[in-house]
């Protein structure tokens, strides 16, 4: 390679870094190379890295290559806790996407602080004592990802507008905190322990403008669901207007316009002849209507 062409194939070759143990993705020996090499790690726009175990030795030089990735517009980091990675006051300006295993304490809190530009976040857990933001912090946060007790500390005061509880236990004492988005929330998906009627309750009065809701209850539900439990969902959902998509622990329910613009929700995939799931082909139908909404 001439050195005319090496430069740009530096930026080519390095714009992307997925770091795991998986052949198919960059080997950790690369970060030897990228913290003894700032020029080559200036070029990282998207690092993401994924391991079960790393060393102390790795985490050094992985702290010396984030400080010099100072283009950085994506980055996921999940490594063992125990050992602080980030830089401490180095301002990403670009940064539009994190995600880490890192629980959110005061460390990624001052993190979150120097990157302003951040609309997607994704935080592990909450330190027992979750730290307050900077009232300034994430003021383009357009979706979170994490934990219920994260959620409540990250949301209020910010644009968002997709929020997603993937651990954790999202009671109604907390739906007041996610209400105070300073944007309509549109998308939730929630873990919870609550029964799913109260719940529902508490959602419509301060979150009614939902147009894409998923619950995951761990509350027993009757088993199997009688009519006169669906016929009390369906009514609780009328507190959505917006509502386009609506699953409850694993349940997919379907909906149809009125004359009046009210949706009608059905009963999901249920045969009211003989209270058993309906034909495959209707099971089919159903999962593809919903396919807009079923993210991950």
């Amino acid at each position: 390679m001439n050195s005319f062409s090496y430069p740009v194939a530096a930026r080519l070759l390095y714009r992307e870094l997925t770091v795991s143990s998986s052949p198919m993705h960059v080997p950790p020996s690369i970060m030897l190379t990228l913290a003894k090499r700032p020029d080559l790690a200036r070029h990282v726009r998207c690092f993401a890295v994924a391991l079960d175990q790393s060393g102390t030795e790795f985490h050094s030089f992985l702290a010396a290559a984030l400080s010099a990735m100072t283009s950085l517009v994506s980055l996921d980091i999940f490594i063992d806790a125990d050992s602080w990675v980030l830089p401490n006051s180095l301002v990403y300006a670009q940064l539009q996407h994190f995600a880490c295993s890192f629980p959110l304490d005061s460390r990624v809190a001052a993190f979150l602080h120097n990157a302003p530009g951040l609309e997607s976040v994704q935080i592990d857990s909450a330190a027992p004592q979750s730290p307050s933001l900077f009232h300034a912090s994430l003021p383009r946060l357009a979706e979170f990802t994490g934990c219920a007790s994260a959620a409540a500390a990250v949301v209020p005061g910010r644009p968002v507008e997709s929020i997603h509880i993937n651990s954790g236990d999202l009671t109604e004492d907390l739906v007041p905190a996610l209400a105070q988005s300073t944007a309509l929330v549109t998308v939730l998906s929630i873990t919870t322990s609550s029964a799913p009627l109260p719940l529902l309750e508490v959602l419509g009065q301060h979150l009614p403008h939902i147009m894409y809701l998923r619950i995951t209850s761990t509350s027993n539900l009757p088993a199997p669901p009688t009519t006169i439990f669906y016929e009390q969902v369906a009514e609780a959902l009328a507190f959505f207007p917006n509502l386009q998509s609506f699953e409850l622990s694993g349940m997919y329910w379907s909906s149809s316009k009125q004359p009046d613009d009210r949706r009608q929700w059905s009963q999901p995939l249920l045969n009211t002849t003989n209270n058993e799931l309906g034909p495959q082909d209707e099971v089919l139908d159903l999962y593809s209507n919903a396919a807009d909404f079923f993210f991950s």
